[in-house]
């Protein structure tokens, strides 16, 4: 991923950037996932879960099973 240089008209709101960038991650690396824990519109997740059902887990309000599954993913 090249880098990407912001200028005044380019303002977009964090959220925003975040999601395109996880769609611009989850295209580059298919091994990459999404955990979300009931917040995807907020945080723009939804981006990535559009673009890849399959690589997406929407893990509800249970930010701890979340970091657990985090990690076993991790090690699978």
């Amino acid at each position: 991923m090249g880098q990407v240089t912001a200028t005044s008209s380019d303002k977009v709101a964090t959220r925003d950037a975040y999601g395109k960038a996880l769609v611009e991650v989850g295209q580059q690396y298919p091994q990459v996932v999404v955990l979300d824990a009931d917040l995807s519109g907020s945080t723009k997740t939804i981006n990535f879960a559009k673009a890849f059902p399959e690589r997406f887990f929407n893990m509800g309000v249970s930010e701890q099973d979340m970091m657990g599954t985090a990690a076993g993913l991790a090690l699978a």
